[in-house]
């Protein structure tokens, strides 16, 4: 299995006339297996929720910082103002960095999975810098699990998103995640059944942990 591209900015060999989408999600066919690409933006709405209240928090903790060094009648009561209350503040205006950042990260990431007989590649990539790769030997493949992401109430019913991990033999390797962003069980169901099947371990398909089958057994 190689790497679909060198180049630090190469976003990924997703150009075949065969590629097809699901979701938001590029499926490609390879001649050693299957390439999955789950482009940036995918998860834009959460990112944008996730923006919006970094900035307010931010905005209130400065409105308050910028408020407390003034609310005394003098200098010194000024400070001592900030020192009790700026506790609170400033914390606010980390908080609201912390939710930007992450947001930032959340739209601009993407992830490339390449699955096949020797087994699984997983190239992460940050404003199309790559910033982590992995790759897990067929052999160490343990099963395929989902997990609950995120869950969303709306007006329009419920939204769940879950993601795939690839869980390994050896206790103390940490699992790999093989995809996000996957809405609702049937996408889910979809993906986990392509990386099995490209994998070449049928014995995957009744093994692991499935939240998404979990979580449709109780609707």
């Amino acid at each position: 299995m190689g790497e679909s591209g060198q180049s630090g900015k190469d976003p990924g060999r997703m150009t075949d006339s065969a590629t097809r989408s699901i979701g938001a999600i590029r499926v490609t066919p390879r001649a050693d297996g299957i390439g999955l690409y789950f482009p940036p933006m995918r998860m834009a709405g959460s990112a944008l929720m996730l923006a919006l209240f970094g900035i307010a928090c931010t905005v209130i903790g400065m409105a308050s910082v910028l408020g407390l060094t003034h609310s005394g009648e003098s200098a010194s009561a000024s400070m001592l103002a900030f020192a009790f209350a700026g506790v609170f503040a400033l914390p606010l205006v980390a908080l609201g960095q912390l939710f930007i950042a992450i947001a930032l990260w959340s739209a601009a990431n993407s992830l490339e999975v390449e699955a096949g007989r020797a087994g699984l590649l997983a190239v992460r990539r940050w404003f199309g810098w790559r910033v982590a790769r992995r790759v897990l030997p067929r052999e160490d493949i343990a099963a395929i699990d989902s997990r609950l992401a995120a869950r969303y109430l709306g007006a329009f019913g419920n939204s769940r998103y879950y993601r795939l991990v690839a869980r390994t033999r050896t206790p103390n390797l940490p699992s790999m995640l093989v995809a996000d962003s996957l809405r609702g069980p049937d996408m889910t169901d979809e993906i986990r059944r392509l990386l099995i099947e490209h994998l070449g371990i049928p014995a995957l398909a009744s093994s692991g942990e499935l939240a998404h089958q979990s979580e449709e057994d109780a609707a």
